[in-house]
């Protein structure tokens, strides 16, 4: 398996924890109070999370495909491949958690800071080829 096939792999996986989750919610979203009200923080939170799994997921894919080929080390594709993964999970994940647990919003800048590296990487392999 390629590097690259990792953040695909992983990318449709993630893919499928987002549509879960919009299922999920989706059962409650007529109840015009579930979770505060259709403009509440928490359910804000929430909806940001479900988002994020697909968006993020959709980016892995996106890639893993552009991964293997760019002219850049092997290091550093582990580097922005790892990154990547980190950001997809992490930025998904902590949403959620923070539409109960408010004070964990403040993990977002690590797991955004992970895919932007991960991008910078990915790109400077792409301007060198």
């Amino acid at each position: 398996m390629t590097l690259g096939h990792v953040n695909i792999l992983f990318g449709w996986i993630w893919m499928c924890f987002g549509f879960v989750a919009g299922m999920l919610m989706g059962l409650w979203a007529e109840k015009e109070n579930w979770l505060g009200g259709y403009g509440s923080l928490t359910r804000r939170y929430l909806r940001l999370g479900h988002i994020a799994f697909i968006a993020l997921a959709i980016i892995n894919i996106l890639y893993g495909r552009e991964l293997d080929s760019v002219n850049i080390s092997d290091n550093l594709k582990h580097v922005g491949s790892y990154l990547m993964l980190f950001g997809a999970a992490g930025i998904p994940l902590v949403c959620i958690f923070a539409a109960f647990w408010r004070k964990i919003k403040y993990v977002l800048p690590f797991p955004a800071s992970a895919l932007l590296i991960g991008t910078v990487i990915l790109v400077i392999g792409l301007v060198r080829m």
